[in-house]
């Protein structure tokens, strides 16, 4: 199994818990935050490149992918490569964001402080805050079979991660802004101090999971 993207290692740390039977390699461009993972049993720590770095072909017979895809500037040649890296009949997961809910936020604080993320990120990292809409047919275009879509509301303002999520993305997004001396702090700040209002709760996004199948190879 890979977790590509793996981040701080928590979804590694589940998929070798999970499939006792199963080595997990994971993998990203910056292992710092999950390299204690490497003295874990069954779990190999690997700094790779996904949009340059490959793996042998049919390597494993699961890959998972969160957040990762939309930061890519071609995620149909990377999902080309992972299906090369899986076996026949191997699974693929990947996962990401669909921010369109933001555009009918009831409040415009909050509308106006998603759309400057969405735009900030766009410029500064390439990054496609919408790709999860997109998910579905960039699975079945790269010829994987279609296994199955899921699409989770994440809500603002109720507590949950994704408070948290925006609170710190706010933020950096805000010095970044300093920094580039952007005039979008105050729009920002307003953003960041509308999550912990009494009473305020939006929906900021959906999460976005699709699964499929590499097609098993005819035989004869």
């Amino acid at each position: 199994m890979s977790e590509v993207g793996a981040g701080a290692g928590s979804v590694a740390r589940i998929l070798a818990r999970v499939c006792p039977n199963g080595d997990v390699t994971a993998t990203d461009i910056d292992t710092r935050f999950f390299e204690r993972l490497a003295a874990e049993e069954r779990i190999t720590v690997l700094r790779h490149d996904v949009t340059q770095d490959g793996f042998p072909a049919d390597s494993f017979e699961v890959i998972h992918a969160r957040m990762v895809l939309c930061h890519l500037a071609d995620p149909a040649h990377v999902l080309a490569a992972m299906a090369e890296w899986l076996s026949p009949g191997g699974l693929l997961l990947v996962e990401d964001l669909d921010l369109g809910p933001a555009d009918a936020s009831p409040h415009p604080v909050m509308r106006q402080g998603l759309r400057l993320a969405e735009q900030t990120l766009g410029v500064s990292q390439g990054s496609d805050l919408r790709l999860g809409r997109r998910l579905q047919a960039l699975v079945t275009d790269g010829g994987f079979t279609f296994g199955g879509m899921r699409v989770q509301p994440v809500m603002i303002g109720d507590g949950g991660p994704a408070d948290e999520f925006w609170r710190l993305s706010f933020a950096q997004l805000r010095d970044f802004a300093a920094l580039s001396n952007v005039a979008l702090a105050g729009e920002l700040d307003a953003a960041l101090s509308l999550i912990d209002h009494p009473g305020f709760t939006d929906l900021g996004m959906n999460a976005v999971s699709v699964w499929g199948r590499k097609p098993v190879r005819p035989t004869g």
